[in-house]
C-alpha cells in the first residue's frame, strides 16, 4: 500500500508539474535554462578556436609561398619602361634557377649594394658568363656580334658606353630596359652580378600603373 501510496505521489507530483507547464507553456525547468545557458559559450568557444586555427593555417601557408616560392616586387623607379611601370608588380618565382641557368632576355630580381644601400634591384640579363660585352654604335655586342633586342626592345633604343666587359664565371651582366636613365652594369663599381645574388625570375607583372589613383 505504501508502494502505491508513493507511486500514486509521483504520479501526482508529475500531473501537477504538467498542469503548470501547460499553464505557462514559456517556463521551463530549472535544469533545463542551464542546460540551454550552457550550450551557447561552448558552441562559441569552438567556433572561435577554429576560426583562430583557420587565421593561423593561411598566415603559415602565405609565409612558406612567399618565403620559398613567390617573391613580390614593386617597381618604384623608370629604370624599367616601358616594360615596368613606376607602381607596377613584379612576381618571381624563388625556384627558376634551382635547375637551370639564367637565359639572355630573362628579367630577374637580384641583390645589390650598388645604390649605395643593400636592396633588391630588378633588370635584364644580357651578358652571359665568359662572354665579352660591348657597344658599337649604341648598340649592344655579345663576342663581337649585334644582340637582337627586338623581343622586348624598340630598335630606336640607343645603348651608351664606350667600355667592354668580360662576364666572369657564374656572373651575369645586366642592363635596364630604359637606357638612357637606368643605373646598370655600365656604372657599377662591380658590374656584375654573380649566381648566388640572384633571387627570382619575373614570371608576371601586375600592371598596376593602369589604375586611375596612380
Amino acid at each position: 500500500m505504501e508502494d502505491m501510496k508513493k507511486l500514486d505521489n509521483m504520479e501526482t507530483m508529475e500531473n501537477t508539474q504538467n498542469m503548470e507547464n501547460a499553464e505557462n507553456p514559456g517556463a521551463a525547468k530549472p535544469a533545463e535554462k542551464k542546460k540551454k545557458n550552457k550550450k551557447p559559450k561552448k558552441e562559441d568557444r569552438k567556433k572561435a578556436a577554429i576560426e583562430w586555427g583557420i587565421y593561423v593555417v593561411i598566415l603559415a601557408a602565405l609565409f612558406v609561398v612567399f618565403h620559398f616560392f613567390i617573391m613580390l616586387g614593386r617597381i618604384p623607379s623608370e629604370s624599367m619602361e616601358p616594360t615596368l611601370m613606376v607602381h607596377d608588380w613584379t612576381v618571381g618565382d624563388r625556384n627558376a634557377f634551382r635547375k637551370e641557368t639564367p637565359q639572355r632576355g630573362d628579367m630577374v630580381i637580384f641583390y645589390s649594394d650598388e645604390d649605395g644601400e643593400p636592396s633588391s634591384l630588378v633588370k635584364r640579363v644580357i651578358g652571359l658568363p665568359g662572354e665579352t660585352v660591348s657597344f658599337v654604335g649604341n648598340k649592344v655586342y655579345i663576342d663581337g656580334e649585334p644582340l637582337d633586342e627586338s623581343a622586348y626592345l624598340d630598335d630606336s633604343v640607343e645603348t651608351e658606353c664606350e667600355e667592354t666587359f668580360t662576364v666572369p664565371e657564374d656572373s651575369y651582366f645586366m642592363l635596364g630596359d630604359n637606357r638612357e636613365i637606368s643605373y646598370d652594369s655600365r656604372y657599377w663599381e662591380n658590374p656584375y652580378i654573380t649566381v648566388d645574388d640572384i633571387q627570382s625570375k619575373v614570371f608576371f607583372v601586375i600592371p598596376f600603373h593602369k589604375l586611375p589613383w596612380f
